[in-house]
């Protein structure tokens, strides 16, 4: 047995090719998504899918998962042989996938499921969260996580019930670089355990020399690159040193923070002086869970503080909720958590009907949801839209609402490049148009640095402009 497989997981070997043929999958009729599809995936391999948001990749994986057509959409032709595999799926979204309460319990719950006893889960459960390194979160609240931290609590569970097949959905979409780097080696082990894994992504940041197999889809085929081909993609994404602006002191501040203290279980923030600068864009940027979001709900009103954040001269939370949010607002980190009406065209006529700037024309509009690709999806239910295709409407949406300060939450998580390329455009023309005050959380640089004016990092309690 090689010297790396670690002890936490039970080693299994298995020799089943996984087999699709002929697959056709429509969700409208007549307007299939994937067409005659047929391919195979290595057993024990670490495979890859790429391409453009919507292409079908989630639906692949969901397909391979049992849940289609199951709980939607059609299967007109087709089968998928998986071999024997048991499997288990990953959303993006981890937290859709939760039932319990904290990641404990969440775990148990999926072992009792399998009908396990509980001198059985017991030791699966201290093997994943040893695994997954989840201890500090096992008894916390899963909905008080930050996006990151719910995607390694999601790895702990599918390590605990330790599938053959592991189908992941943009497992990294949210997570920190320092994080991501940890969740794909944790990957590399689980293949050297004989676990094989499939996983899209829109990010190739990390998978040189780890991933076994890389599959392009293409309109409505899907290609497997040969090992140079492959090389060569997973080389573009290498890490590059940005640098940017120091804010000069004087300029003009949207905000002013002072004295603050910022708690959830534990405590967050503790800032003597800080301002946000005015008609700018800013980057904020730090580990997963140290508080990026909480520092976004302490300015919209949704987290008490201690200490003093103004916002033009005046107290946050003494400002009449009704009034404040006329001039601020959040694009949250869950595109749907943004979504109040059915179908993209009603979501659409609600924002229209509460702008507040005459920028986004109905005319400009139009325009926009062809540069985004979204014009042929007017009809569309927006929860069946891809985990893409809902990010570029909420932000679309909240763009024009037309708000003086815009705090959005991961605005790229689940883009393919040029898609980050659309939305960075519209939120770049936005900005320099309406002269909006703009706080972006990313853990995705790439598209964001030539716009964005300042780097403000959240680290050990405390928000530092850097250059880097």
């Amino acid at each position: 047995m090689p010297s790396l497989v670690t002890p936490f997981i039970e080693v299994t070997f298995l020799n089943a090719e996984i087999s699709i043929q002929h697959l056709s999958f429509e969700y409208d009729e007549h307007k299939p998504l994937l067409a005659d599809l047929s391919l195979t995936f290595a057993p024990g391999a670490f495979s890859l899918l790429i391409g453009p948001t919507g292409c079908g990749k989630s639906t692949l994986l969901k397909i391979m998962a049992g849940l289609y057509p199951k709980y939607g959409g059609k299967l007109t032709q087709g089968q998928v042989d998986l071999g024997g595999l048991s499997q288990a799926m990953m959303f993006q979204d981890a937290g859709e996938q939760f039932t319990m309460a904290t990641p404990r319990e969440e775990i148990i719950f999926s072992l009792e499921n399998l009908g396990m006893k509980q001198e059985q889960y017991e030791t699966r459960l201290q093997r994943a969260t040893e695994f997954a390194q989840i201890g500090p979160l096992l008894d916390q609240k899963i909905a008080t996580m930050s996006g990151g931290e719910q995607q390694r609590v999601a790895l702990a569970v599918l390590v605990a019930m330790n599938v053959d097949l592991l189908l992941l959905d943009e497992p990294f979409a949210s997570v920190d670089p320092k994080a991501r780097t940890f969740l794909v080696e944790k990957l590399v082990q689980l293949k050297e355990q004989g676990k094989t894994i499939i996983l899209t992504d829109h990010v190739f940041t990390d998978y040189l020399g780890k991933v076994d197999q890389l599959y392009r889809f293409a309109g409505q085929t899907v290609t497997r690159l040969s090992a140079k081909e492959r090389d060569a993609v997973l080389a573009e994404d290498a890490r590059v040193p940005l640098t940017f602006a120091l804010p000069q002191a004087n300029a003009p501040a949207a905000f002013v923070l002072s004295g603050v203290l910022l708690k959830t279980s534990h405590l967050l923030l503790k800032q003597d002086e800080l301002k946000l600068y005015k008609g700018k864009v800013t980057l904020l940027t730090g580990a997963n869970g140290v508080g990026k979001t909480s520092l976004f709900r302490a300015l919209t009103q949704l987290l008490p503080y201690s200490g003093s954040i103004c916002w033009e001269g005046r107290e946050v939370a003494k400002q009449p909720a009704r009034t404040y949010f006329l001039h601020v607002a959040q694009v949250f980190q869950k595109a749907t958590d943004q979504f109040i009406q059915i179908t993209v065209k009603d979501e659409l006529a609600i924002s229209k009907k509460l702008r507040k700037n005459d920028y986004f024309s109905d005319e400009r509009i139009k325009q926009a949801l062809a540069d985004l690709d979204l014009a042929s999806h007017l009809d569309q239910v927006v929860y069946s839209l891809s985990g893409g295709q809902k990010k570029k409407l909420q932000i679309l949406l909240m763009l024009i609402s037309g708000h003086e300060v815009l705090l959005i939450d991961e605005p790229l998580s689940g883009l393919d490049r040029q898609s980050i390329k659309q939305v960075v455009k519209l939120m770049k023309d936005s900005q320099a148009a309406m002269g909006q005050t703009i706080i972006v959380i990313s853990h995705q640089f790439h598209g964001l640095s030539d716009w964005c004016d300042y780097h403000l990092r959240l680290d050990q309690q405390r928000l530092q402009y850097v250059t880097d």
